[in-house]
């Protein structure tokens, strides 16, 4: 049975308009045990083909872990990755050497000082190990929503392990702001860099002024007249 550690609503492909295109190259890559980074401006709908996608190919995986981080939390280190493994620390613990168990049980629990200066080596480790070990049971699948507030830390540690997990079975699946900037595409590059090597990039463009049409007609705004739903789109940007 798989488990999945905060569950999400129960969010259905086919109410999600217009991305039928990323859907399909997402799919795709997931089926054949890839991991996806989903991208694109704010609002254009990453978190709910994220969600989408998740509840798709969570009835497969074993274990399902989670985090969504946000601005107002990035400060705090270790955060997502107590999301991510806090649930199944008691599970893998006893699959660590001493000092990876000691210093993963510290940065997750808050019971003892740890940071990637002092324990860097033992943490990496022991989140690299932590992931395998959960694998050797099943499947994995690591859904992540907005990266780019993800603490330092949690990323660091979760890149290193991404980077190193091989043939394992693990799938990333993640979703990152991104507009399109200089700053913002080099932001981009580094949360490719942190994915593990087989990622397939999808970016989520605008929706046409029918599709914004056909979104709103969804939820419940049926019969508005051709002009508001121009004024909506051209307003949106889609």
């Amino acid at each position: 049975m798989p488990r999945d550690f905060a569950e999400a609503a129960g969010y259905r492909s086919d109410l999600v308009i217009g991305r039928e295109g990323s859907f399909g190259a997402a799919r795709e890559q997931l089926a054949r045990g890839g991991s996806v980074l989903l991208h694109g401006p704010a609002g254009i709908g990453k978190s709910t083909v994220l969600r989408t996608l998740a509840a798709e190919y969570a009835r497969t995986a074993h274990t399902v872990l989670r985090c969504s981080a946000t601005e107002s939390e990035s400060h705090l280190p270790f955060l997502a990755l107590a999301d991510l493994l806090g649930q199944v620390l008691d599970e893998v613990s006893g699959a660590l050497p001493a000092a990876q168990r000691t210093a993963l049980e510290s940065a997750l629990t808050g019971r003892g000082e740890s940071t990637l200066r002092r324990d860097g080596l033992a943490l990496r480790l022991a989140v690299l190990s932590a992931l395998r070990a959960l694998a050797a049971e099943g499947p994995v699948l690591v859904v992540a929503d907005d990266l780019q507030w993800l603490d330092p830390a949690s990323a660091e540690l979760l890149g290193f392990a991404a980077r190193r997990l091989g043939e394992t079975p693990v799938r990333l699946l993640c979703a990152v702001r991104t507009e399109g900037t200089e700053t913002d595409d080099a932001e981009y590059d580094r949360h490719l860099r942190a994915s593990p090597p087989d990622t397939r990039a999808v970016r989520l463009g605008p929706l046409t002024r029918a599709q914004v049409s056909a979104l709103l007609d969804g939820r419940g705004y049926s019969g508005l007249h051709r002009s508001t739903v121009r004024d909506i789109h051209r307003t949106s940007g889609g």
